[in-house]
């Protein structure tokens, strides 16, 4: 059974600390995050061109996941190497809880297109824009993710640390198969909505 809820988290790192960031992602941090009860799976990515250079989501069974005494906990303390890296390596967070909306798909792609909005637009537009593209050769995935400020937390150790995080109100989650066919369909959107965030990432990995 899918996860009905999303915790979507975009960011960049300070370039002379990648390799720490890295290490620190893959070894600790996805872990904990996975070894939180309800908590499903992480997958991890790293933008084509542009900032934010990382994005990464978790699936967790509900919103509610993202406030459980077991999460709250190792939000309110956070790790040496945690500290270290909200401190002096993690920049430009944003962090935003949601629901989570499965359009279609069957499997995960090896490529993200996420369509950030300030707003919630009808999905109905957005959707007319995929058309032509929705054949599973082209589109593993699309999902929309809609912002749950019920079930957000209040500023915790982390985000003191690193600083403000950034919100969305929704987002259009798009995967595909191969690169091309994401970074077409972000040209599309682009060309009909000026006032959205539109990236393209590779995955990097996947935990569950």
């Amino acid at each position: 059974m899918s996860g009905k809820g999303v915790l979507a988290i975009w960011n960049d790192c300070v370039q002379s600390e990648e390799n720490n960031y890295e290490n620190w992602y893959q070894t600790e941090h996805l872990p904990e995050r996975l070894g939180v009860p309800g908590f499903i799976r992480g997958r991890r990515y790293q933008s084509l061109v542009s900032s934010p250079r990382f994005f990464t989501w978790y699936e967790v069974a509900s919103p509610s996941t993202l406030t459980s005494e077991s999460y709250m906990a190792r939000l309110s303390n956070p790790t040496p190497w945690t500290q270290e890296i909200m401190a002096n390596v993690f920049l430009n967070a944003s962090r935003t809880v949601c629901d989570r909306h499965i359009i279609s798909g069957q499997v995960f792609g090896s490529t993200a297109l996420t369509i950030q909005m300030s707003e919630t637009r009808p999905k109905e537009t957005m959707l007319s824009i995929l058309e032509n593209d929705k054949n599973p050769s082209r589109i593993a995935r699309i999902e929309n993710w809609t912002a749950n400020t019920a079930f957000d937390t209040n500023v915790m150790a982390e985000e003191s640390i690193r600083g403000p995080d950034k919100k969305i109100a929704s987002c259009l989650f798009i995967e595909t198969s191969r690169r091309e066919h994401a970074v077409n369909i972000a040209e599309k959107f682009r060309e009909q909505f000026h006032d959205m965030t539109i990236n393209v990432y590779d995955l990097l990995c996947e935990r569950n």
